[in-house]
């Protein structure tokens, strides 16, 4: 979460909008947001349901898997990363990278 917070005015530049999800109760996300350094500007929403997680399919034997995407304006998903270990993220080049393919149609 440091980590995209960290990047963000670099989205924004870029025109992208952030939004991060947690399984956690909003209590909780709102408490791991406040621990991040920096803490998120970006919304930071709680799915305690799983309803989000389930509907991506990054949920598996009652743990949401980890995982990346980006949506373009039609809300499809154009580029998808899910994490193999639960430090597996894309780095933020690679992201705005990727990001820059959607907006021109050329997703991988």
């Amino acid at each position: 979460m440091g980590q995209l917070a960290h990047a963000y005015p670099r989205f924004v530049a870029a025109g992208i909008a952030l939004v991060m999800l947690s399984v956690d109760s909003p209590k909780r996300t709102r408490q791991l947001a406040g621990e991040a350094s920096p803490p998120p500007t970006f919304p930071v929403l709680s799915d305690i349901d799983a309803e989000a997680t389930v509907a991506y399919n990054v949920f598996a034997d009652g743990i949401a898997i980890a995982a990346t995407f980006l949506i373009d304006t039609a809300a499809r998903v154009r580029w998808t990363h899910v994490a193999k270990t639960p430090n597996d993220r894309p780095a933020v080049d690679q992201l705005l990278e990727q990001a820059a393919l959607v907006r021109a149609g050329a997703a991988r």
